[in-house]
């Protein structure tokens, strides 16, 4: 029973999490401060408690404003479902110790906001990229292998970099090379070097079929952030896999 009630617990915590990324996430975008009373991003009208439960309120009005009656992005519930499930898995499932734990119950909010800043807005928000450095500094100095984690970011980092520059910002923007950094720090060596290869695959896969379909065109900038957080992600948990697949294993 006590499971049960803990479980429903942080799942509800998540979707308040969740909730309140939504209004970072709009008034970032923006530029708007987070203080102040949520308000309709149509017509500005203030909403009540009831217009502001999660999930529940999206769907019992219908997905649209009770006061201007335009409808509501699939954005606030997606996102808090993401984390509330994304919470789950971290405290009930798939963390081995309480420091990784604290490390993505922070993680997670700082990567759903850049991913959905990303895909709708093509930007990637400083603060979000700060919690993730900071996070993967703590890992660096934890991992006590300073120089091969912070040589394998700086690299990967500089890759990106250079294609920042060259191409004037059209092929990746400056965004993107904060966010491998310090995803590559989180990670470490090297797994960092896994999660580039496999951000860089899915990107131009994904990039490719895009073109073909006529969806993107070639001057159209495709947001890389979602990739290298993907690219993150199934490296977390198959860098060693794959590694020892490929003939590579001696470096992990």
């Amino acid at each position: 029973m006590i499971e049960i009630l803990f479980t429903i617990l942080i799942f509800c915590f998540g979707l308040a999490v969740g909730s309140f990324l939504n209004v970072v996430i709009i008034r970032g975008h923006k530029g708007e401060k987070l203080g102040g009373r949520s308000h309709c991003v149509r017509c500005g009208s203030i909403l009540s408690v009831q217009e502001l439960i999660p999930v529940f309120s999206f769907f019992v009005q219908k997905r649209r404003c009770r006061h201007c009656t335009r409808s509501i992005s699939w954005q606030y519930p997606l996102v808090e479902l993401a984390c509330a499930f994304a919470y789950l898995g971290v405290f009930l499932l798939a963390a081995p110790s309480v420091f990784v734990q604290i490390g993505l119950a922070l993680g997670i909010p700082a990567a759903l906001v850049i991913l959905v800043s990303d895909l709708r807005f093509q930007t990637i928000p400083d603060g979000a990229t700060l919690i993730l450095t900071i996070l993967g500094l703590g890992a660096v100095i934890s991992r006590s292998v300073y120089a091969y984690d912070s040589m394998a970011a700086l690299l990967i980092a500089g890759i990106l970099g250079g294609l920042w520059f060259f191409s004037h910002g059209q092929w990746m923007g400056f965004g993107d090379v904060k966010l491998i950094f310090a995803t590559s720090l989180i990670l470490g060596f090297p797994a960092a070097i896994a999660a580039f290869l496999f951000a860089f695959w899915s990107g131009g896969t994904v990039g490719a079929l895009l073109l073909l379909t006529g969806k993107k065109h070639l001057r159209e900038r495709i947001p890389f952030g979602p990739f290298i957080l993907l690219g993150s992600v199934l490296a977390w948990f198959f860098s060693s896999l794959f590694f020892n697949r490929t003939g590579l294993g001696i470096l992990v």
